[in-house]
Formats: C-alpha cells, structure tokens, sequence
C-alpha cells in the first residue's frame, strides 16, 4: 500500500491512514457492485431460465449490492464522518439483505430437491446413452425408410409392369370389362369387342346390346346383385348375324363408394365361342383318351420302365413305376449319394451332373445291386427348363435291360461254344470226308454217301438248334435217323426206352451210328426186306451208365464183312473214343447186333 501512497497529490498529504482503510473497501465495494451488474444482466438475457435459478440469482444480486452500499459507506465515512447516512444506508442494506434472505428461504427446498454434481454426471451419461440409442435408431429408421422407398419404388414398378401386362392380355383376349350405374346404365367400357366401341356403348342399356330374351334374363341378374350385394355368374347363349351362336359368360360384381353403399355394377363378359367348341371336340376325345392313358399306364406298369424327375439339388421329387427292390417313398425327397452306397452313386450322380452343367441329355448303362443280384438299366436324363430357359431339374427314364445283358452274355457264349462245336464239326466233316473217299470207288459213290451223311448230321444238328444246343429228346433223335429208311411207327420197327434227352454231343455222335446202322440194314440187313425186324432199346444202368442195343432179326443171313468200312470204324472207334464209352460191333447170322455203353453223365435228368 506504502508503493500506491507515493503517487498521491500534494493536497492529500497526511491522508495516508485513511487512504489505506478506504481504497480497500472501495475496490471491494466495486467487485461486489460490477458481480452484481453482471448478475443481473445475466438474469436479464436468459429469461428462459427456471423460476428458482431467477430468485436465487436475484437474492444473490441484492446481498452484493447490500455488500457494495456497506463498503461503500464505509470509505465515505472516513473523510465525511456522519451518523444519519449510514444509518439509513445500513438500514436499507438490512432491508435488501433480508429480502435476500426471504427469497433463499422459499427456494431453499427447491434447490435441495436438484440433483447434485454426480447425479447430474449420471442422468447425462444415461440421457447420452438415450440419445446414442436415438441416434442409433434413427439411422436405423431411416435405412428402413430408404429400404421402404426402394421397395415401393420396385413395387411401383412391378406393378405399371403388371398392369400393362394386364392390359396387353386383356387386349389380346376375349374378355370385356363395363361399369353401369343402379339404373343399369353404362358408364364405362373397356375393351368391349364383340363388334361395338366404348363409345357406343356408354350410355345405353343391355336392351340395347342383346337380344329380349337375353336381356331380359341378365337384367334379372343384374338387379338381383344390386338388391342383394352379392355378386353373380351366369352363362348366355348369343345368336349370330351368320347364323351361328355366342357363348357368353358374365361374372357381375356391385360396385360401393367409401361408405359401402352400392353405386353400381361392374361386370366381366368372357367369350367361350371357342371355349365351347374345344370342349365339343375335347369330349368327343376324352373316352378315347382316358383308355389310351390306360393302356398306357398298364403297359409303363407292367414294364421294366422307370420315370422320374429331379430338382435343382438332384434331389428325387417324383418317382413313377420304380423297379423291383426300389421304393418310390424312400427315394423321394433323397439324392443318388444318400440313397446308394458311394461306387454306386457316384457314377449316377456324375451323368446328371453332366446334364445340368451342360444342359444336354446325358445317357450310359448302369449296374445296381437290386434283390440279391446285379441289375443293369440304361439311364437317360434330360434337363428340365423352367419359364426363362434356365434349368430347373432332370427329368429321366431308366430301363431294365438286365434279360437283354444277361442274353448278350449267353450268346457271346452260345458263339463261343458254336465257333468251338463248328471246328469240332469241320474236323469230323473232314474226317469222314476223307474216308468215305478212301473208300468210294467212284465220285457219284462219293458223293452219294457222303450227302447222306451230312444230311444225318444236320438232322442232329437240327434237333439242338431246336433246343438252343442244350441237347435233344432220344426219341426225336431215333426217328429223325430213321426215316430215311422207314416211317416211324412201322411194324418193322420196335422201340423200348424212358423218356430222355441226351446232351449235344451224344446227340451228334449217336446219330452218326444210328444213320450208319440204318444204312447198313437198308442195305443188307433187316432192312431190306419186308419180314425184317429192328429192335432198339436204351436204359439208364445202375445210375451212371447208358446203355443202348441195336438188333436185328428175319432180315438176310448176315455174312462177316471181309473189310472194315467206314460204317464200323465210325461206330468202334469214333463214336466210343468221343463219348468215352464203349461200342461193340457184331454180325451174327441172324442179324447185326450194335451196343452203346457210354456214362450216364451224357444224359440229361
């Protein structure tokens, strides 16, 4: 304070102790003053404030006033000493100081009743928390409201798209659209067709577009929607300018305003002319049709055919006529890989692969073990194409062809046994070729027997070939030999023998010695005359030997031949060594007695 009194006036000297109590309270008293001011310019611009914060503020700026008139007084004092003013002063700072009071008090409770410090950190932590969440659902409105316009704005476009499909097919169809009002009067037309315009058609009435009787019949209809409010359907019948008729159908619908009272009509016309005249014709058809898909059916049901079809995921969805050991249900809803086992189902599965990536048919044969055994089926599948000519499923029809394979299997090896039987039978051709030459004096003596020959073994032959080469019946083999010589059932002849077949090559070698003893006993022997008798007999013996006795009886008496032909070398050597058996030979006075031992095995049970 020494430092400020340096700078005083000369008129001031010797004031220094009253200056250094007065300057304090006057600065003191113009702080007080100048926060005072400002409180009440703040009180003045923030009117928005709440009642309490104002009264509070208020009583604050009244005990700074108090404080500046008090200091104030204070400092006047030390040079003007007076008992009046400060007493006045003091009493109206008093007065000032307890309305100060007097405000407190009343907001003291309000005041206490705000949140503090902590709260108000909570409440905004959790109002921010609100607003974040606000925010967030806000942005979230509004993607919504961005996904709702561009869905309507899609809507809105399928539906222009729909309505003008709707009026491209109405206007390509026989279908008429009109509105009347209760009076049953047009009000509007669409696309009326039926040879009139809109235009000629507002205005007029159903007396004016049909007939009396029809009018008069859908007048009736047409008031009875009106009374009622329900709609209606009826079916005309329309003659024409050429003397022909109009079907017509009417689908009649009332018409209400926003307080659902009827104000009107509007009905649909439908032309059925052709309609009519297809389900004419389509009747006529129908019994014809219902028996063919009969047919049909029974004939795909007794086959080996099976339908079905697929969709995008190879998954089976119809099954038709499912081959034996398949059921329809447990392939239904399944794909190939869940079905069979991996080796099977992988090779289907990749053939309708094929067919769906490529879009062509795809075809193979298949082996599926079905029943104890394997089953073989031509597999063919076809894409299916939906309205856009994108692929949809497989369609696909698999055939049982396990006879035709297992016939393929058995004639590879008929060919194999033919092609083996055909060298045996070149062989034995050759050979008796050879020596019916060796012992034919002449070409025609050739030629004569060695035919006859042949013509032996093409019976036999005959006779397998009649049997697939699985053998040939005795009996059939004994009268074919025979009957070059003498019919069968002649008295000459006496046979005796079951009922038997014999495997293929007993049948080709005894036939050789049947048509070797035949010749000879036309010939020479029993034969050759008319009291000449044969007996031929044949039996299984003792399980597992074929036995069969050749003898003649009344025929020429019978000389030993003086050389061995090639009759004797056939049946002694040949026929036994082929069939692993025994042939005896003997030319008794009385008549040529031939023996046939061979093993039971060359028999057919």
């Amino acid at each position: 304070m020494d430092w400020l009194l340096q700078f005083l006036p000369e008129g001031l000297a010797g004031q220094e102790a009253n200056l250094a109590r007065a300057i304090p309270r006057l600065v003191i008293a113009a702080s007080t003053l100048g926060i005072a001011v400002a409180t009440v310019v703040f009180l003045v611009k923030r009117r928005d404030l709440p009642g309490v914060y104002r009264r509070v503020a208020l009583a604050f700026a009244l005990i700074l006033v108090c404080i500046t008139v008090s200091h104030s007084l204070s400092a006047y004092s030390l040079w003007w000493p007076s008992t009046l003013y400060p007493r006045v002063f003091e009493s109206v700072a008093a007065m000032i100081a307890l309305i100060a009071v007097f405000l407190i008090r009343f907001a003291l409770p309000q005041l206490l009743a705000l949140p503090s410090p902590r709260q108000l950190e909570r409440n905004n932590q959790h109002l921010k928390s609100e607003i974040d969440a606000h925010i967030d659902t806000m942005r979230q409105l509004t993607d919504i409201r961005s996904d709702l316009e561009n869905k309507v704005k899609a809507r809105t476009g399928e539906l222009k798209e729909i309505n003008q499909r709707f009026e491209a097919a109405l206007s390509g169809s026989d279908i008429a659209v009109f509105n009347q009002d209760t009076g049953l009067i047009f009000t509007w037309a669409y696309h009326p067709r039926f040879g009139l315009g809109s235009d000629e058609v507002v205005g007029k009435t159903d007396a004016d577009l049909f007939p009396g009787d029809v009018a008069a019949q859908v007048v009736d209809a047409k008031r009875g929607v009106i009374s009622s409010g329900q709609g209606t359907s009826l079916n005309v019948v329309v003659a024409t300018a050429e003397g022909g008729s109009q079907y017509l159908r009417l689908s009649i619908e009332p018409l209400r305003d926003n307080a659902g009272e009827i104000v009107g009509l509007t009905s649909a016309v439908v032309d059925l002319t052709e309609r009519h005249d297809y389900e004419t014709r389509l009747s006529a058809l129908t019994s014809s049709l219902a028996e063919a898909n009969s047919r049909f059916d029974l004939a795909l049901r007794g086959s080996s055919i099976m339908v079905f079809s697929h969709d995008r995921d190879l998954r089976y969805n119809w099954v038709y006529n499912p081959a034996a050991g398949i059921s329809s249900k447990d392939l239904l809803g399944r794909t190939d890989e869940d079905y069979w086992p991996r080796d099977i189902g992988e090779p289907i599965l990749a053939m309708k692969r094929m067919a769906m990536a490529t879009g062509e048919a795809q075809h193979g044969e298949i082996v599926m073990p079905l029943e104890g055994r394997d089953r073989h089926f031509q597999l063919r599948v076809e894409p299916i194409l939906g309205l856009g000519h994108e692929i949809v499923g497989l369609a696909g029809v698999a055939v049982d062809v396990t006879e035709t394979h297992m016939q393929e299997v058995h004639l590879r090896l008929v060919m194999r046994e033919l092609t083996h039987r055909s060298k045996n039978l070149l062989a034995v051709i050759q050979a008796m070729a050879r020596q019916t030459a060796a012992r034919s004096d002449d070409p025609q003596t050739f030629v004569s027997r060695f035919s006859a020959r042949l013509r032996a073994m093409a019976a036999s032959h005959d006779l397998l070939v009649a049997q697939e080469w699985h053998g040939a019946i005795l009996h059939d083999l004994v009268n074919a030999q025979l009957a070059q010589a003498v019919e069968p059932g002649s008295d000459q002849l006496k046979i005796e023998g079951p009922f038997i077949s014999l495997r293929p090559d007993a049948v080709q070698n005894i036939g050789l010695a049947l048509h070797e003893l035949t010749t000879n006993a036309s010939k020479y022997g029993a034969l050759s005359v008319p009291g000449g008798r044969i007996s031929l007999r044949w039996a299984v013996q003792n399980g597992n030997r074929f036995h069969m006795r050749w003898e003649e009886t009344n025929g020429p008496e019978v000389q030993p031949p003086r050389k061995t032909g090639f009759g004797v070398t056939l049946l002694e050597r040949s026929v036994g060594q082929a069939l692993d058996g025994d042939v005896t030979l003997e030319f008794t006075p009385l008549g040529v007695i031939c023996e046939i031992d061979i093993p039971a095995s060359h028999v057919i049970a």
